[in-house]
């Protein structure tokens, strides 16, 4: 067999040899690796981004939503109708799985409304940025707070002043941070609040007749207590209101408690009592006045601060029923 001859039999046998699929593909993956990597890195990154953008925020939202606002105090101070100054003590309590901060944020509060009714937000609280943790405290002081709905502010002030407890409702769309990463929340609370109960269990003490009224007609001052269960400090300003024996309906005149500005616990004021002149010598008013556990009807007239009627003291105190002080308690 010539050589010509032997190298065309090798020649066909190379050619009988069949290539698998396999061995076509690990020749394509050595010619192209780069470009799977490319894609394996792609992938995996449309993954973290994934958890990042999805799965943080959601963890994030959920925390929210478990989360628990505790306000530990209020108080509206400089009141006018038109604005006041707001200081607020609170506490969040809160499961936080990432380090995270918020953003500067505003407050919107509102009394809750029934069902199938908008809310309705009668006062905004502007808050600096928060570092979360499990326990935090968001604290302001001296805030200049516009009112916001006029009515709304009006419901709210006639539960804080007349119902042992009342419901306050807060809202915002913080900014939350967490290192590089921003998104929104929303955070919306509701909390439950003691109220001044219509400012029951007012005791009075020490009716002192004054022989020479004073310049303003004062003609009798007495020592009080105004109980506040709350944890509001309210400011009121010159508080009037009109007095009544109870046991035989009988017009007394009218009180005016000075300055007053009303804070969790017992307050003690001294009564300025304008009563009617003819009573000054009335022996029924008279043993009234040494008399134990004598109940007097006390009915707001007004409230004002700086010149002002406040509407928003004055009428709920003006329409709610009369307060029932005990003179001398026992």
């Amino acid at each position: 067999m010539s050589d010509k001859d032997m190298k065309f039999e090798t020649v066909e046998d190379a050619r009988a040899v069949p290539v698998t699929r396999g061995q076509r593909f690990k020749r394509h993956c050595a010619r192209r690796w780069w470009i799977y990597l490319i894609a394996g890195l792609v992938i995996a990154l449309a993954a973290v981004l994934g958890i990042i953008f999805g799965a943080i925020p959601a963890i994030a939202q959920s925390s929210v939503n478990d989360s628990k606002l505790q306000v530990d105090g209020i108080a509206i101070t400089s009141p006018s109708n038109t604005q006041f100054t707001l200081s607020m003590n609170s506490t969040v309590h809160a499961h936080t799985p990432v380090s995270a901060s918020f953003s500067p944020q505003t407050f919107e509060m509102f009394l809750p409304p029934s069902d199938g009714q908008a809310i309705v937000p009668f006062m905004s609280l502007s808050i600096g940025s928060l570092k979360v943790a499990d326990t935090f405290t968001i604290n302001v002081s001296d805030v200049a707070t516009n009112i916001m709905n006029e009515e709304a502010y009006l419901a709210f002030s006639e539960q804080v002043l007349r119902n042992p407890t009342l419901n306050l409702g807060v809202r915002s769309n913080p900014q939350v941070n967490v290192g590089a990463i921003k998104f929104h929340v929303d955070y919306q609370k509701t909390v439950e609040l003691k109220g001044l109960n219509g400012l029951s269990g007012i005791k009075l003490y020490n009716p002192t007749i004054l022989d020479t009224p004073m310049e303003d007609g004062t003609n009798m001052v007495t020592d009080g207590v105004i109980p506040n269960p709350s944890s509001f400090t309210l400011q009121v300003g010159d508080l009037t209101v009109d007095m009544a024996l109870k046991s035989i309906n009988m017009d007394l005149g009218y009180s005016v408690v000075k300055d007053l500005t009303l804070h969790p616990g017992d307050n003690k004021v001294k009564i300025y009592n304008h009563v009617k002149p003819e009573l000054i010598k009335n022996l029924l008013f008279i043993s009234s006045l040494k008399g134990k556990n004598t109940d007097i009807l006390l009915t707001a007239n007004s409230t004002v601060f700086n010149g002002e009627h406040i509407t928003w003291l004055e009428k709920p105190l003006h329409d709610a029923p009369p307060v029932v002080a005990v003179l001398n308690p026992e």
